[in-house]
């Protein structure tokens, strides 16, 4: 069962629009009730219609076929006002269940619903880390890397490093993040190099650290990762 709880706001909430939606629900049994008594009546009165034999008679069948006929107005009255209701209340009470788990599992109805909603996601810790800027940035990267290698050891996950815009200068063989990068990527870190960023500062291939793969956009490339379920994560 989930760990998130059912608030006692939520419950009392939840008791109240079931005995209102009960409410309703009478209000529109009682409307059809009303509509089936009135129809007979009026059924009965059309069928003798025909033989009445004095003005007394016609009295009182003209009495009760508009008494009928106001009843059956009142019971389609019913019937519509009991309707809107227990819709009305349906729509909140799905409100407080779809916003609250935990509070599905206290009606019967909903149970298959909910049950098919509560399936596990697999947990997965694929992430994205971007970077575009300066020195002090890349650094930060770094540390939040290794830190995130280190806290997973022993789980399965891709980590990839993305990097366009002007970060692209500090991913040369010759820079001094290099090391550290080409460790990263002997634990499994996939380092992915914008191809346009790289026209753009005229950088050819062979300038590039051995372990970076040239992509074609970096953009493109975490918005297709994002896709795939990928966390993002940007100093």
């Amino acid at each position: 069962m989930s760990d998130e709880k059912i608030s006692q706001t939520d419950f009392q909430k939840l008791m109240l629009l079931l005995a209102e939606k009960r409410t309703a629900h009478t209000t529109l049994r009682s409307g059809i009730a009303l509509c089936a008594f009135s129809m007979t009546i009026i059924s009965f009165i059309l069928l003798m219609a025909s033989r009445v034999t004095s003005n007394l008679e016609g009295i009182v069948f003209t009495i009760l076929g508009a008494g009928s006929v106001l009843m059956l107005t009142l019971g389609v009255y019913f019937i519509r006002r009991g309707f809107t209701r227990m819709q009305f209340h349906d729509t909140l009470i799905n409100q407080i269940l779809h916003s609250n788990s935990e509070a599905s599992y206290l009606f019967y109805h909903t149970r298959k619903r909910n049950n098919a909603h509560k399936r596990e996601i697999p947990m997965h810790y694929d992430v994205i880390f971007h970077f575009d800027k300066g020195n002090e940035e890349l650094d930060v990267t770094i540390s939040n890397i290794k830190n995130y290698f280190e806290e997973l050891s022993g789980k399965k996950f891709t980590a990839c490093l993305v990097v366009n815009g002007p970060g692209i200068k500090l991913l040369g063989k010759d820079d001094p993040h290099a090391q550290k990068l080409t460790e990263l990527a002997d634990l499994g870190l996939e380092i992915k190099v914008c191809q346009n960023a790289m026209n753009h500062f005229q950088l050819k291939p062979e300038w590039l650290l051995p372990s970076g793969k040239i992509i074609p956009a970096g953009l493109l490339e975490i918005i297709d990762l994002q896709r795939k379920g990928y966390a993002y994560i940007k100093p």
